[in-house]
């Protein structure tokens, strides 16, 4: 760069730098005077807390939430939480001050003259919505049996009198505001999702092994000596035993309406181009050694026969889960389907409401332009394991709706819209799978799910990598190179750590308005810009000491020990060029640059829509995934 050129750089930065200085101070002039602001609408407040599909299900059930909503003095908008515990949890967050300043005013649901009550289920029900009460004025009831999808929840009342009434019905007992907060209720975190990866794991071997045992059945009837056609055998064929379809052409569409194994070592199997190939319809069902076609190419229900549990519900079952497939199944358990190629100009395997489902070592061919085709395997109201498969083309590869505890594990996925689709799914596992020319992302998870696990993915050359929405989720392990934004979160209380983001014209996108995430560990390299934050306080990308590994932020200042001795900032002008830029690393030492580095991440609310690594780290955290990313030749499970 011309010495003109960073005699300019250098005057920017400093002009900068006394700008900066200035709205430091004058973050600690404003006069809050003494007033407690008034509660808002909670449709008025940055939300934490429940999954997008628990409130809804709440909300048409008529089950009642909790909830709290802070004003923060350094955070222009008011911040509500789900549930009172996941507020103390906020509110006891070492960052918190760094990131909010401190609450100005705290209220919480008061359900005092609303008759609530637990329903047999435990259920949390009023006669009218809740008013707000200040927490120091509440009494909450903590132990009851009320709950909200399952979970406790803690109910508070501005009079001790039904507070009281409320515990003798629901069972627990009443505490203050200052004995809540000095003993919790627990609330689920990203830690303990990582925790279970193991048992997710562990719960699909069983899953499989189970589904596996269906190929063990003994052959009672063989197509073209004992019957002939497949429909034909299938009627024929005694409960718990295996059709044999020997290799040949077939065309004709199958029901199995009985528990059977349907093995087909080199039988193709055709639709003639229309409605589902294989339609099951009894439970305990394998399907294995098929090559199928001539699959019809609706994409929804066209007779308005799918139902759901709910006016929106029902619009997406007829929308995404009525089409057409190679092989569909509908309230059925335990189907089993292996070792089948599929071509399809709509869906490859459609599951809805079908527990203990496992789609294992699949290939499908899909539409070569997304928006032509549909899913490759679709599941809808129960959980799936999806692995070993090959899933070319079509919009997504893995599309999942309302399927908690589905797992996907050791896939590729090649040129659809999305690899995997999460919507209103939670607790899922999508692991080690890799993902190729999504027009979209690799990995998304949308409509606020919570305790899902992304680990060990592998995304390149894609618009976009892994984009994960919800809450209380692992994010860990995965690689994102060559793509538009290689890691978006779009998530709160999500833990990203040791993923390797590398080559991407973004690394990391931090998109939620509150910075609720904890992001360690994780190693930006070669990317154009490293990090990219939107609206809202500083996020400080540090936790416990340790931050993230960023290309370009070692100096000669450097004394050899495992974090650097200043901040890097990669929303900062200056810092974010330290990687691409020779008079950018010479300016970073100036001394008025040093100062203003001395402020960052001391002050609430300092550097609006900013990132602050105040501890990175002096090495790669994962170099050995780091150079798998820089290897092209290392990609992954079937590429």
């Amino acid at each position: 760069m011309k010495s003109g050129d960073a005699r300019t750089w250098q005057a920017a930065a400093v002009t900068c730098s006394v700008l900066l200085l200035a709205a430091s101070i004058g973050a600690f002039a404003v006069d809050l005077g003494s007033a407690r602001p008034d509660p808002v609408a909670y449709e008025d407040t940055v939300k934490l807390g429940l999954a997008a599909e628990t409130e809804q299900m709440a909300e048409h059930t008529g089950a009642s939430i909790p909830r709290v909503e802070v004003f923060y003095s350094q955070y222009h908008y008011v911040v509500g939480y789900t549930g009172v515990g996941q507020a103390i949890s906020a509110l006891e967050d070492p960052g918190r001050e760094q990131q909010f300043g401190y609450p100005l005013a705290v209220y919480t649901s008061d359900y005092a003259g609303r008759s609530a009550r637990c329903v047999e289920d435990g259920t949390l029900v009023t006669t009218t919505n809740p008013d707000w009460v200040s927490v120091t004025e509440a009494h909450f009831v903590v132990g009851s049996d009320a709950q909200v999808a399952g979970d406790p929840v803690v109910v508070p009342f501005s009079t001790p009198s039904d507070a009281a009434a409320f515990a003798d019905g629901c069972g627990g007992r009443v505490v203050d505001w200052e004995t809540l907060r000095r003993d919790p209720p627990a609330v689920t975190g990203a830690t303990g999702v990582k925790s279970r990866v193991d048992d997710r794991r562990t719960s699909a071997d069983r899953r499989v092994d189970t589904a596996q045992s269906l190929l063990d059945r003994e052959v009672s009837v063989v197509v073209g000596r004992d019957a002939p056609t497949i429909q034909a055998a299938v009627e024929a064929a005694p409960p718990n035993t295996t059709v044999l379809v020997p290799g040949g052409r077939y065309e004709e569409h199958v029901v199995v309406n009985r528990s059977l194994t349907l093995r087909g070592p080199g039988a193709r199997l055709s639709g003639g181009g229309t409605g589902t190939v294989i339609h099951v319809r009894a439970d305990d069902v394998a399907v294995t050694g098929f090559a199928i076609g001539g699959v019809g190419n609706a994409t929804r229900a066209t007779n308005g026969s799918v139902e759901g549990s709910s006016d929106w519900d029902a619009q997406i079952q007829r929308g995404y889960g009525g089409g057409d497939a190679a092989v569909a199944a509908t309230n059925v358990s335990r189907l089993y389907v292996r070792n089948v190629t599929i071509d399809t100009p709509s869906n490859g395997v459609l599951l809805r409401r079908v527990p203990g489902a496992v789609v294992d070592d699949v290939a499908v061919n899909g539409s070569a332009e997304w928006l032509d085709g549909f899913m490759g395997v679709i599941a809808m109201n129960e959980a799936v394991v999806v692995q070993d498969s090959r899933i070319t083309g079509g919009r997504d590869g893995v599309y999942l709706h309302r399927a908690p505890g589905t797992v996907i594990r050791n896939n590729t996925f090649l040129e659809q819209r999305f690899g995997v689709h999460l919507m209103y799914t939670s607790e899922t596992l999508v692991a080690d799978n890799v993902a190729r020319g999504q027009e979209a992302s690799g990995v998304v998870v949308m409509t606020r799910p919570s305790r899902n696990a992304i680990v060990g993915n592998d995304v390149r050359h894609a618009n976009g990598g892994i984009f994960v929405g919800g809450s209380h989720s692992y994010v860990a392990d995965n690689v994102a190179v060559d793509t538009d934004r290689g890691m978006v979160a779009y998530a709160t209380q999500t833990t990203f750590e040791g993923n390797v983001l590398y080559g991407n014209q973004v690394g990391f996108a931090a998109s939620t308005v509150v910075p609720s995430n904890r992001v360690v560990a994780n190693d930006f390299v070669a990317n154009d810009r490293h990090a990219t934050a939107g609206p809202g306080p500083l996020r400080i990308f540090t936790h416990d000491g340790r931050g993230n590994y960023w290309e370009g932020a070692y100096d000669s200042s450097f004394d050899g020990g495992a974090t650097l001795d200043r901040a890097y900032s990669p929303t900062d002008p200056l810092d974010r060029r330290l990687h691409r830029t020779d008079a950018a690393v010479a300016l970073s030492s100036a001394p008025t640059v040093q100062g203003l580095r001395a402020l960052r991440g001391t002050t609430p609310g300092f550097r609006k829509a900013s990132i602050v690594d105040t501890a990175p780290l002096a090495r790669p955290a994962n170099p050995e995934l780091l150079a798998s990313a820089r290897n092209e030749t290392t990609t992954g499970a079937g590429v």
